[in-house]
């Protein structure tokens, strides 16, 4: 889906409500990173994780917000990548609004755990920079993130039924970057 680059009418209480779960999240990351600090190798400056190059639309908006609030210098050096390279909101191997970047981005580096029901198994993906793949870890010492995803996709479901857009998109962020960042309009 073609990013517009309209913000929405009045700030939507879905985007607090999304702010929010990241804070959540930041919290949960902040204690795993406590318990694998020993591990992760992950440093400003690393960013080969850095591959997303689609969001849903709730997270589309908060991006736009927060590339709107990136200082002017910075702003310029913001752009729609070329092919084959990284994520278009790092500059210099660094994410330009790190602050405000969408859950996965925040979980990079931690064990991430998925529940899988119907064969009764956690599945856990790791970043081979920190863990190797045979690595055995204890349960709280993963991250598990279907609750968190359950939830963002609930409130993009209610952005997206605000906002008469399909729930299901995925917002390109060269789209987003190449309208947030475009020259205002002559006058």
């Amino acid at each position: 889906m073609k990013d517009s680059g309209k913000p929405a009418a009045p700030f939507p209480a879905v985007l607090r409500q999304y702010m929010e779960l990241m804070r959540e999240v930041d919290e949960a990351v902040q204690a795993l990173e406590g318990l694998h600090r020993d591990h992760l190798r992950c440093r400003p400056g690393c960013s080969s994780c850095c591959t997303l190059s689609t969001v849903l639309p709730l997270e589309a908006a908060a991006l736009r917000l927060a590339i709107a609030g990136v200082d002017g210098k910075v702003k310029k050096l913001i752009r729609a990548p070329r092919p084959g390279e990284f994520c278009p909101l790092l500059v210099d191997c660094r994410c330009a609004i790190y602050q405000s970047r969408p859950l996965i981005c925040r979980t990079h580096g931690l064990p991430i755990a998925y529940v899988d029901y119907e064969r009764q198994t956690i599945d856990v993906s790791v970043c081979p920079l920190n863990f190797t793949e045979d690595y055995a870890f204890a349960r709280q010492e993963l991250f598990f993130i279907d609750s968190f995803n359950v939830s963002l996709a609930q409130f993009n479901t209610e952005y997206c039924t605000q906002q008469g857009l399909p729930p299901a998109a995925r917002i390109a962020l060269a789209d987003i970057v190449a309208v947030a960042t475009a020259p205002p309009p002559a006058r």
